[in-house]
């Protein structure tokens, strides 16, 4: 068991709630009061998927990890591929995500740029 410095101690005890809300120098928010969501739900963006043909004839399956910024307005901009599983769906997923809308993340009720990560499902269905 190890023991906090005092001054350490003192840090982490001071931190409120408003210093896990951080923003950094682009104005974007990791953490809101009210985080973004999709407008018609996981659903939505699903339905916005093609699975490449590749994929489906390799028989690729699994999860590719999207990060974006949901901006004011509730759109998606700066999609990133953090975790990719080839055959093209990576393409596919950001391509998707481009395609929905969402509502946009609040903070103090007022709409703000929120960093967001997404983990999106591949799977073959016969």
């Amino acid at each position: 068991m190890s023991i906090l410095p005092a001054f350490l101690m003192l840090a982490v005890l001071a931190a409120t709630p408003a210093d896990l809300q951080a923003q950094d120098a682009d104005g974007v928010y990791t953490v809101v009061d009210e985080m973004p969501e999709i407008n018609g739900g996981l659903s939505a963006l699903y339905s916005e998927i093609k699975y490449p043909r590749e994929a489906v004839r390799a028989g690729v399956e699994g999860r590719v990890f999207l990060q974006f910024i949901v901006d004011e307005e509730g759109n998606v901009i700066d999609p990133v591929v953090l975790r990719d599983i080839g055959a093209g769906c990576g393409e596919a997923a950001t391509e998707a995500i481009q395609n929905v809308k969402f509502s946009p993340g609040k903070q103090n009720g007022t709409p703000v740029k929120v960093k967001f990560s997404l983990p999106v499902s591949f799977e073959i269905r016969d």
